[in-house]
């Protein structure tokens, strides 16, 4: 399988070697991508980079994983044509750092970021997921307290079904589906739960388990 993954900070290229370590081919788009030659010499001969267009064009599935104020434009750079009839995986979270830490949640509801992102790529299926956990666990989660859960939310049951096989690659054992893409609201409000966590305690490498009776 082909990904291109549009966002070359510690997210991107975090993900960028979980699909690598499945085997699929990667390419990383960027605005500069002499800022990712360590990235590529470590990646393996099945990773590449190139601009978002370049990237968008080349993956099976695409990836978005760039800072939320630079979305709809990175969006756009990579071509709308590039996007069509392929399963977006969103993992951006609407937050707005003009002001410091923490950011500001700029979502409402029925206007997530994961809503905005399938408005704007109509002929895609857009799958939130990813969005509300560290990109240092975001590959083999295993913590010592236990293995977390991800939640995910889009319209398209094809389209979960194999974003749930991919998580379950990257050794995640539980992928809990919340709905359609309206979900996104939920699951990007749960992410700023976690990050006002992480600048309360100054720690990043928590999860969350959804616990049963």
């Amino acid at each position: 399988m082909k990904v291109g993954i549009l966002g070359s900070g510690t997210v991107g290229k975090q993900i960028g070697l979980g699909f690598l370590n499945s085997d699929n081919k990667v390419k990383l788009g960027t605005r500069d991508n002499n800022k990712l030659n360590d990235w590529l010499q470590s990646a393996g001969p099945n990773a590449s980079v190139g601009s978002f267009k370049e990237a968008a064009s080349f993956g099976d599935i695409i990836v978005i994983a760039t800072l939320w104020g630079g979305t709809e434009n990175a969006i756009k750079l990579a071509g709308i044509d590039n996007f069509k009839n392929k399963i977006v995986i969103d993992i951006t979270n609407p937050l707005d750092f003009s002001n410091g830490v923490p950011p500001k949640f700029t979502a409402t509801y029925d206007n997530s970021a994961g809503e905005q992102i399938q408005r704007w790529l109509p002929e895609s299926m857009v799958v939130k997921a990813f969005n509300s956990v560290s990109a240092a666990i975001m590959i083999n989660p295993k913590l010592e307290e236990g293995n977390p859960d991800l939640l995910i939310a889009g319209n398209n049951q094809g389209a979960k079904k194999k974003v749930i096989e991919i998580a379950q690659s990257f050794g995640w054992q539980n992928v809990i589906d919340m709905g359609d893409i309206k979900h996104s609201f939920w699951l990007e409000a749960f992410a700023m739960l976690w990050i006002e966590f992480g600048f309360k305690y100054n720690h990043w490498t928590h999860a969350f388990k959804l616990l049963y009776k």
